[in-house]
């Protein structure tokens, strides 16, 4: 099993413009073959702040998603609307 964890950040003007991004990326993401779980997550405090937690059946599946077209999608939807770069961490179950 293979979890991946991104911080998102939006510029506050494009916030609400990066949630519908977010949300298409995780309806079609939880539709791979591989994908256990794929959950996004918004601050309350900080509504511009996201993070994503994604559950894979192994890294091969996770890179199947990575170069998948709807990830291409969003990546250039979203690209214009952030306020820095995501980080991305992967974990392995010990």
């Amino acid at each position: 099993m293979l979890i991946v964890t991104a911080t998102i950040r939006a510029q506050p003007q494009h916030a609400e413009t990066l949630h519908a991004v977010m949300t298409r990326l995780a309806l079609d993401s939880r539709k791979e073959t591989g994908c256990n779980a794929y959950r996004v997550f918004r601050a309350m405090q900080d509504p511009a702040l996201f993070s994503t937690f994604e559950e894979w059946t192994n890294a091969a599946a996770e890179q199947r998603h990575m170069a998948s077209a709807h990830v291409a999608e969003a990546f250039q939807a979203a690209t214009p609307l952030l306020a820095a770069p995501p980080e991305f961490r992967r974990f392995v179950e010990i």
